[in-house]
């Protein structure tokens, strides 16, 4: 349990009392501070802008040009680790992962379906996208996509994907994460929760400002948005003729991966992490599944064959 700190007085030499706190009223009732909040809200309402596909307002001012430089800075540091355990483009694992991600990227860059704002359509068809494939059994499980198209899928998450609908699970959910502009809204709040941990750590005194405010607001915030790939992921699954269906059973075989390993987060844990319950996942793409199931009818998933005939390549290689 967190106390404010009471503030010690002091006495001047006119004999009068005051309080630091009292200062710190005064600063913050000055009408330079009103200017400052009223402008600070102004450009938060401003820069509210509606997600794709759930329509949850969220703040981004971060512009596409800096999203990329962050991208390509983790890029190089990522690349740079794992640079002798990429495989070649010429691997059947990179030519089956390059096929799913294709697929998937036809329909969210270049469907008629598509929610994702056009000039965020057009900033990531510019992009140059790039599959890095590392055969690494020692590494967690894990697969991302930087800012900047470039993906990273580790080989020690193909046994719990098992097949493509397995792997089209983990990569749709990573490519909606950058349909979402997530990495931009993260980079975003960065400043606000910066500033507000400096303000009320001096205010009032309590060191662990800054893990109350992530505690508060930026767990939970990250895992609105690991909800809503997931949400979004399973759409793409659907429109690029994979079965949603099968993302359940990869997030089962996850879950047994987290309990062997000791990480899973069930329960109070799951409010100290990044990402939502795996139960809560689980239920929420069961819920999902009627409406996932006709929009899979509706992309004309019979017709499979012409489909894949007309994907475009997204890789130059």
């Amino acid at each position: 349990m967190f106390f404010f700190r009471r503030y010690a007085t002091y006495k001047r030499f006119n004999g009068n009392t005051s309080s630091s706190s009292y200062n710190y009223l005064q600063v913050l009732t000055s009408r330079k501070v009103a200017y400052f909040a009223a402008g600070s809200i102004g450009f938060y309402v401003y820069n509210l802008h509606e997600a794709p596909y759930t329509h949850r307002k969220r703040f981004i001012w971060i512009p596409y040009s800096l999203e990329e430089k962050a991208g390509d800075y983790s890029y190089q540091q990522i690349k740079e680790q794992y640079q002798h355990q990429i495989l070649p483009p010429s691997h059947p694992l990179y030519r089956r992962i390059s096929s799913i991600m294709n697929k998937l990227l036809d329909v969210a860059l270049t469907g008629e379906n598509s929610e994702v704002p056009n000039a965020q359509l057009q900033h990531l068809r510019n992009l140059k996208w790039e599959i890095n494939v590392v055969a690494s059994e020692k590494d967690p499980p894990n697969a991302f996509i930087l800012p900047n198209g470039k993906i990273f899928i580790f080989s020690s998450i193909i046994p719990i994907c098992q097949d493509d609908n397995g792997l089209a699970t983990v990569l749709s959910h990573e490519l909606s994460h950058q349909l979402a502009q997530h990495s931009s809204e993260q980079l975003s709040y960065k400043p606000i929760y910066t500033l507000l941990s400096i303000l009320l750590c001096t205010i009032t005194g309590v060191p662990a400002v800054r893990e109350l405010l992530t505690l508060g607001f930026s767990l939970p915030a990250s895992r609105e948005m690991e909800s809503e790939a997931d949400r979004i992921g399973c759409e793409l699954m659907a429109r690029a003729c994979f079965n949603p269906e099968s993302s359940i059973g990869f997030w089962q075989r996850m879950s047994q991966v987290e309990a062997q390993a000791g990480k899973s987060w069930e329960g109070l844990n799951q409010w100290l992490s990044t990402h939502p319950a795996t139960s809560k996942r689980i239920h929420d793409i069961q819920s999902w599944m009627p409406e996932l199931n006709s929009i899979r009818d509706s992309a004309g998933c019979n017709h499979y064959y012409d489909f894949q005939q007309g994907v475009r390549n997204f890789f130059k290689y």
